[in-house]
């Protein structure tokens, strides 16, 4: 069974929210939806990742400010009510109020949820499985990306992250490592 990916493109409209596209590289389906304005950085991006949209569903520039949401919302009705539905469902968005079509998804029987922005152990573990060779990233790497990226500075919280994040922390030849 397929992933899928419904991206709000007004919602999660940050250039740091972009850089996270990578973390649903393995979907089968990524979906843009919103007003081409805030659809085209989200192209950029995905290029940028080396993944495209599937689908991109552009509304217009006079429509009202939920018009996006609702059509996300049908779509979310239309993957679970017709086969073959995907086996796993991701709204992104921080938007709240689509945890009721996520429930509506998992009472059909399709695993489904919400993600918004990373917390810091998610930025933390994208940035080192995006640098890890050989199932390890150095640490000195990985926190210059997430300050140059995310603005996130590591500041002696790498131990908390990476135990946050599920990862290991060694001290190897030249540093401190992360393994993914």
């Amino acid at each position: 069974m397929t992933s899928v990916v419904l991206i709000d493109c007004e919602n999660l409209s940050s250039p740091a929210q972009r850089q996270t596209v990578r973390r649903w590289r393995d979907f089968g389906r990524i979906e843009l939806f919103g007003r081409d304005l805030l659809v085209e950085p989200w192209r950029r991006a995905l290029v940028k990742a080396g993944l495209t949209a599937n689908a991109e569903v552009l509304v217009p520039d006079d429509a009202p400010p939920q018009a996006a949401d609702q059509i996300m919302a049908a779509r979310i009705r239309q993957l679970t009510e017709r086969a073959p539905r995907p086996g796993f469902i991701v709204i992104a968005s921080n938007d709240k109020g689509f945890d009721a079509d996520i429930a509506l998804a998992r009472a059909e029987g399709v695993a489904a949820e919400r993600q918004g922005d990373p917390s810091h152990p998610q930025l933390l573990r994208l940035v080192a499985e995006e640098l890890a060779s050989d199932g390890w990233a150095p640490v000195a790497g990985v926190g210059d990306h997430l300050a140059r990226r995310f603005g996130l500075r590591l500041g002696g919280r790498v131990e908390a992250l990476a135990r946050a994040a599920g990862m290991e922390l060694a001290r190897r030849p030249g540093g401190l490592w992360l393994r993914v």
